[in-house]
């Protein structure tokens, strides 16, 4: 039943003569019916007694409806105005009078106009109180929203209006609002999410909590202007016209907050001289008063500034005032994150020497543009090349004359092949450079450009130093079609025009029949290495540096060939990976590792973690975690002490891999990643992986003492490690100043030659023997 029906029931009701006695009864759902049945036909019929109780009732109910700090409103059936009390008077801003006869819906926002007349409809169709929120505009034009209880009236069994009471909710549910952004923000702060989309978040919940305009600006402390991060509400002629504020006195109420290191309150930029510069843009867009609050990170370094704006002069109340604080404590909290993030960023893709983008970098642009060169069959080219005769400048000159030489070098590169070209430094006096199609047909003129670069000798430290290099070519697809082995070419090619007499470019010639005849017989007797044992694990021991203690051992695999010649690792294993030797083998390494760390527990040997490697094949393979749980089950090894290691590049697609190494997880394995900082991989993968360990690479430890670079990857992936709750390990630790740095700087675990070589299992159990005897 509607508003209009109600009251067109009302209109044919008798006129009230009676008194009414109140019944209850329930209907089908077991709800509460208010009912009025005849009580008596006149007043006068009732004792005396009860005319004063009645009177007396009246009273104290007048009395409740008069002096409830609720506000409690009256309506006829169709949603009109009849009477409200006074606490309905203030909330709302209106008198009684204003108020009479006014249609209730007029009131209430339009977002929350549905919502409000469902529950009125339920009320008067199911004759049942019922209870909503809304929010409505009072007269002063504010929002106010209230936690509204409606009951129905009933006279003669008939609804013929409606009774409301109201709670004033709008600080509650603003709070809860405001603890929710602030919350939303935090987390987005914490996934990294791009800084502009955060501060727009921030923003915005800071404009509706005050009705302001909002902006944040970054500050460069070498130009000492202010850029615009984000100002979602501002005017885009104001922002524009701001952009590069200078700081200082005539900057506006930021410019002086940076001078002055302090929040500046403008509450009238027509009068303030802090706006000479910028008043009438100011004015303009109907900006009439700005606080302002300088961020200041935790280097005691102003990093931007927070401002507030309004379109009438004012001052901010002391809650304002504590709102700018907690705003500017969010911006600076999201502003360091991001500059942490670029930093680690930049230290993991770039050579802080020269500027240019390092191994890393190149290695996972030269991976995405032969897959893509491969998606629309296109070409690819790349010049390796490194400086003749560079190790007799550091003898002689020293490594900082080194180090100046090379920078120079990158600039001049720079310059020769142009800022689009992708250049980077591979490592120590080598760089790479890469070609992607269109280029391709220039890559032997680009080589020699390269060359004419070196013709004008080097000014370092007062001395000319004239330099070469040779430089090596390789071509994708007809060279090679994954990037290692692209790369690989490349550097055979560079070492081609060093026999060459130096000087000059190569370009790479597939190898002769000969070393192709000596590849197939190393395949084929590889073939034939497990059936006839010569293959043997090794074992090498992880220790602990808190508490100094050994905790595990890696299982290395090595190949006795023919009983006679032992084939380095780095020679058979790339080609059992090639050939899909590798999952035998793999397979075959699991089980033996297992079953040897099951032997040393029966033997009553304290439990240690069982490292084995993960090739990208075997990762690959579908059955890899059936494989896995079946030699589990098969040795009895308890899985939480075996750990997989698989290296960065496996994680290229992050979706799959995470699936796999959950399964993986599941069965109490623990996963770790080895050689971390030469992969291909984004930071942000592993936030989304289940990873135990993280293995720093031996080309960064092993250059800890004399490559400030490599200290600073080092101290940052153990810092970026540690937020994330990973484990920390550093392989080819050899020396006791990297072993220092190491346990100065937090790293959790090593293993290296300083420690023990990787031995047989009979002599690694002769160490655990030896590290188990007593003490004399």
């Amino acid at each position: 039943m509607t508003m209009a029906e109600g009251k067109g029931k009302a209109k044919r009701q008798e006129e009230a003569s009676r008194s009414s006695k109140v019944t209850r009864k329930t209907d089908a759902n077991g709800a509460t019916i208010c009912r009025e049945d005849s009580f008596a036909s006149d007043p006068n019929e009732l004792p005396s007694s009860s005319v004063a109780l009645l009177a007396e009732e009246q009273q104290i109910y007048r009395s409740l409806y008069a002096y409830s700090t609720d506000a409690v409103f009256l309506l006829d059936a169709e949603g009109r105005f009849l009477d409200v009390n006074p606490s309905g008077e203030r909330m709302s801003g209106y008198s009684r009078e204003e108020l009479y006869a006014t249609d209730f819906n007029t009131f209430i926002l339009p977002s929350d106009t549905e919502k409000a007349d469902v529950n009125l409809e339920k009320a008067l169709a199911q004759r049942c109180m019922a209870r909503t929120e809304f929010s409505f505009l009072a007269k002063t034009g504010r929002t106010v929203t209230v936690d509204s209880t409606v009951i129905p009236i009933l006279k003669n069994d008939e609804v013929v209006g409606l009774l409301g009471i109201s709670r004033d909710i709008t600080e509650k549910v603003r709070s809860v609002r405001v603890l929710d952004g602030q919350n939303l923000v935090l987390e987005m702060i914490a996934k990294d999410t791009p800084l502009e989309q955060t501060l727009d978040s921030l923003l915005r919940l800071a404009e509706y909590q005050t009705g302001s305009m909002c902006s944040i600006h970054r500050y460069n402390h070498e130009s000492g202007t202010l850029t615009n991060l984000a100002a979602p509400s501002l005017p885009e002629d104001y922002v524009r016209e701001v952009e590069d504020v200078q700081a200082g006195e005539r900057g506006g109420s930021c410019g002086a907050s940076v001078l002055r290191r302090e929040i500046v309150i403008v509450d009238d930029i027509e009068q303030s001289e802090l706006w000479g510069e910028y008043r009438t843009v100011a004015l303009q867009n109907g900006l009439r008063a700005c606080w302002s609050l300088p961020l200041i990170d935790g280097r005691n370094e102003v990093i931007g500034t927070f401002a507030m704006y309004y379109e009438e002069k004012r001052l901010p109340t002391e809650r304002e005032m504590e709102l700018i604080r907690k705003t500017g404590y969010l911006a600076r909290l999201a502003i360091e994150q991001d500059r942490a993030n670029a930093l680690i960023y930049r230290m993991a893709y770039h050579d802080i020497l020269t500027g240019l983008p390092n191994r890393r970098a190149f290695q996972e642009k030269l991976s995405e543009s032969i897959r893509i060169a491969k998606a629309k069959e296109r070409k690819l080219s790349i010049l390796y090349f490194d400086l003749d005769r560079f190790k007799t400048v550091n003898d002689s000159l020293g490594h900082g004359a080194g180090d100046l030489l090379l920078a120079e070098v990158a600039e001049r590169l720079r310059r020769s092949l142009g800022q689009e070209t992708f250049i980077a430094r591979h490592g120590g006096d080598e760089f790479v450079v890469l070609f992607e199609h269109d280029r391709v047909p220039e890559t032997e003129a680009a080589a020699q450009r390269v060359l004419d670069t070196f013709v004008e000798p080097f000014e370092v430290e007062g001395y000319e130093l004239f330099m070469t290099p040779s430089v090596g070519i390789s071509l994708y697809p007809e060279h090679a079609e994954d990037a290692s082995m692209l790369l690989h070419h490349a550097d055979s090619a560079m070492y081609k025009a060093k026999e060459a007499g130096k000087s000059t470019y190569a370009v790479y010639e597939p190898q002769g029949e000969s070393r192709e005849g000596a590849r197939i017989l190393l395949e084929n007797d590889l073939r034939k290495s497990l059936e006839k044992g010569e293959l043997e694990l090794y074992y090498q021991p992880q220790l602990s540096l808190f508490p100094n203690r050994r905790i595990g051992a890696e299982a290395l695999l090595r190949w006795h060939r023919g009983q006679s010649e032992w084939v380095p690792p780095s020679e058979f294993i790339p080609l059992a990976e090639e050939t899909g030797l590798i999952l035998p083998i793999g397979e075959w390494v699991l089980r033996t590792a297992c079953r040897q760390g099951k032997r040393w527990i029966d033997d009553g040997y304290e439990p240690f973690v069982m490292a084995v490697n993960l090739s990208p094949r075997q990762f690959r393979q579908r059955n890899l975690v059936e494989m896995v749980r079946g030699i589990i089950s098969e040795t009895g090894y308890p899985p939480e002490y075996l750990e997989l290691e698989i290296t960065e590049g496996m994680t290229l697609d992050v979706e799959a891999a995470s699936e796999k190494m959950r399964q993986l997880r599941e069965l109490g394995v623990q996963i770790s990643i080895d050689d971390f900082g030469t992969g291909y991989s984004s930071l942000n993968y592993l936030k989304q992986l289940p990873i135990s360990r993280l293995k720093v690479d031996r080309s960064f430890v092993s250059d800890i003492e004399s490559d400030p670079s490599n200290r600073d990857i080092v101290k940052a992936i153990i810092s970026m490690a540690h937020n994330l709750k990973i484990t920390v390990i550093a392989e080819g630790v050899e020396s006791a100043e990297q072993l220092h740095f190491l346990e100065d700087n937090g790293c959790d675990e090593v293993q290296g030659y300083l420690f023990g070589r990787p031995v047989p299992a009979d002599e690694f159990e002769r160490g655990m023997d030896r590290q188990a005897a007593p003490k004399r």
